[in-house]
């Protein structure tokens, strides 16, 4: 395998980019509710966003180190 051959194959889908581009829209969401919620001393709520944006990006970046079937 050359190395052009290499980053084809490690190159996203359209699909997969705009899979990728939805999950990181809404992890910017969360983040947004973050910083409102740690204003207005919100602390159970924002813990609570930012585990769940921490999952996200998880999941994300598992899915993004998986390699793709060629």
């Amino acid at each position: 395998m050359t190395g052009s051959e290499s980053t084809r194959s490690s190159e996203l889908t359209a699909a997969e980019r705009r899979a990728a581009l939805r999950r990181l829209v809404v992890l910017f969401g969360l983040m947004n509710k973050m910083i409102e919620l740690s204003a207005a001393d919100a602390p159970r709520q924002l813990a609570e966003h930012a585990a769940t944006a921490r999952d996200l990006v998880g999941e994300l970046v598992t899915d993004m180190a998986q390699p793709r079937a060629s």
